[in-house]
């Protein structure tokens, strides 16, 4: 019985990839919430996730959610890889708005550890549901 080998690229190959993929200008990176992301941050990036997932679920092309909702494909894309930092949040909920996306905020409480702090803080997060 013969056993299939996978074999490997050639190291150059290997090492060109890498290179390419590890710097920084590297258009198609996703990019991740740091572990203190502030509020705002989280629901940005939550809504970023919402419009992917959208995109993903219903087979859509980038180009496709470009034109719903009125960007250029690069600005779609900064989207679709977490860039937050490009957007507001009231310009993602529209955006998410104008694909159907129904966004609800609720509230998240948190407990706190400081023994002197008698309320709990929340945080706000997004949900989203489709049109019908």
């Amino acid at each position: 019985m013969k056993v299939n080998k996978k074999k490997s690229p050639p190291k150059k190959v290997v090492e060109s990839i890498r290179k390419e993929m590890t710097n920084p200008n590297f258009p198609y990176k996703n990019i991740c919430l740091m572990p203190n992301a502030s509020p705002l941050e989280k629901n940005k990036h939550d809504i970023c996730q919402k419009i992917l997932t959208y995109k993903q679920d219903n087979k859509l092309t980038t180009e496709k959610i470009a034109k719903s909702i009125q960007l250029t494909i690069p600005e779609t894309e900064d989207i679709f890889f977490g860039r937050i930092d490009k957007f507001t949040l009231d310009r993602l909920i529209t955006y998410a708005t104008n694909l159907g996306i129904i966004l609800q905020l609720t509230e998240t409480k948190h407990s706190s550890h400081s023994p002197t702090t008698r309320t709990k803080p929340f945080r706000p997060i997004f949900t989203a549901s489709r049109k019908h």
